[in-house]
């Protein structure tokens, strides 16, 4: 870390002349937010237009209008340096084009959601079609799953593989049981930070495909039209030949989203880099020429616009290639130097607001706290989100599983007992753990064994978490 950001980052830490390092700090930390997004974009759009001569014949016509959107924006801010003229209006531009991209890939993720449970119901029926081997004893493979969940003497890992287990079980429990089970284990989480509720309960719908959207249907009508033909499966009666048609059709429909999901998260890089250097960008010089780092940064960026803009399906060429030499480690230089400014950003941010606004630098926080959401490993961070730095009560935890049981009833209702099953066993562990000890594992094995009557499902349940022990 250089010395500056040294002197600087501990008066802040240690609260000492702030009226003078608060501001040191903000022109210090834009300075180098700036230019790791700079360094971030060239490679990342560099290696997206090569994704993009690739694969965009397989691209729908979505996709590529949010590519142009994206480039425009490159090239008029950052090529032809309309930044300090028109900002605002470029960011506005770029949040729009982040909130479009977002709703794209989270209705991707409620399709994904949705195979998940019917792919899970799938694998259980499929061996009906085929012959099964004798299958272990109920007490016999029940104790080789609990030599395997706490055989290595640690909490965190044992947790884990009771949740692995708890999820390819059969699920013989009634429904007041799973919220019983649900029930305890969100009460694990009271004296947690808020935030971490959020999370759970987040990852919890996304599992049981409580989430909603208007317009899922119009977005990609292809899926939708598979979703409703799965609704309407009877897995009870399920033929071979219904089986083969929804196996292949599942496959089809899970590449088709894993292919636009890639495409939308690689561009969500771009955008979320590009955002950044367009907040700093009033604060930043970004004309400067004696940085070399940000100098062939640029250049990349403004070369492969250009390239993009052409759309001559160009290699880009040697010269560009060349320019990487000056970038190549800044990214993982930077990294003891960012956890700093950080560190150092967050402390203002929560003991000095007070200061910020008396000094007149709300502008320059806004753009630092933005850069670092940006720039974080969370790439669809909700940038509005208000601070929650609150513990989590009792109260606020039984507000939260009444909702969802509430919910969760409504879901099941005239669900396939098969559907509803694979939502118990894909949200079980996404809770925290509800079984306390060896004990109540061993009931909950044996009890999910024994009550399975289905030689089929009992089978590839056991296949399944042998997979797990033998990995």
């Amino acid at each position: 870390m250089s010395k500056n950001v040294t002197s600087i980052y501990k008066d802040i830490i240690n609260d000492r002349n702030l009226r003078e390092s608060i501001p040191r700090f903000f022109e210090l930390g834009i300075d180098k937010y700036n230019t790791y997004a700079i360094v971030r974009l060239a490679l990342h759009y560099y290696m997206y237009y090569e994704m993009y001569l690739d694969e965009k014949g397989a691209w729908g016509h979505d996709i590529c209008e949010l590519i142009n959107k994206v480039n425009n924006i490159i090239s008029q801010a950052l090529v032809q340096r309309e930044l300090d003229k028109k900002s605002e209006d470029f960011i506005k531009q770029i949040d729009e084009t982040r909130n479009e991209m977002t709703r794209r890939i989270e209705t991707l993720c409620l399709y994904s959601d949705f195979l998940t449970l019917y792919e899970h119901a799938s694998d259980r029926v499929g061996l009906r079609f085929s012959e099964i081997e004798d299958l272990e004893e109920d007490e016999d493979f029940a104790r080789k799953v609990l030599r395997y969940i706490f055989e290595q003497k640690d909490n965190v890992t044992t947790n884990e593989r009771i949740k692995e287990v708890i999820k390819h079980l059969p699920v013989r429990i009634t429904k007041q049981k799973y919220f019983d089970y649900i029930s305890d284990g969100f009460r694990e989480l009271i004296g947690t930070q808020e935030d971490i509720l959020e999370t759970y309960i987040y990852i919890f719908r996304a599992s049981a495909n409580l989430e909603k959207m208007d317009d899922i249907k119009d977005l990609y009508p292809k899926l939708w039209e598979f979703k409703e033909r799965l609704e309407n499966l009877n897995f009870k009666e399920i033929t071979k030949a219904d089986y083969d048609v929804v196996i292949r059709e599942i496959d089809e429909a899970q590449a088709m989203i894993e292919e636009e999901f890639t495409a939308y998260h690689s561009l969500a890089e771009i955008v979320n880099e590009l955002y950044s250097i367009l907040s700093c960008g009033p604060y930043a010089d970004i004309d400067k020429t004696t940085d070399k780092v940000d100098e062939a940064g640029l250049y990349i960026i403004a070369s492969i616009s250009d390239l993009f803009l052409k759309d001559k399906q160009e290699e880009p060429s040697e010269d560009i290639i060349s320019r990487f030499e000056v970038i190549e480690g800044y990214q993982e230089e930077m990294e003891y130097e960012l956890l700093s400014i950080d560190d150092a950003l967050y402390h203002i941010d929560n003991r000095h607001e007070g200061l910020v606004e008396e000094l007149e630098v709300e502008d320059r926080l806004k753009a630092l706290l933005t850069s670092r959401d940006l720039l974080s490993d969370s790439l669809f961070i909700d940038l509005n989100k208000k601070k929650t730095n609150g513990l989590v009560d009792k109260d606020t935890i039984d507000k939260e599983i009444n909702k969802l049981i509430r919910e969760l009833t409504d879901k099941f209702k005239g669900l396939d007992r098969n559907i509803i099953r694979a939502i118990m066993a894909n949200t079980m562990d996404k809770v925290p753990v509800f079984l306390n000890n060896h004990t109540e594992v061993m009931e909950y094995v044996l009890y999910s064994l024994s009550k399975c009557s289905d030689p089929a499902e009992k089978y590839a349940c056991m296949i399944k978490i042998n997979d797990i022990i033998n990995d």
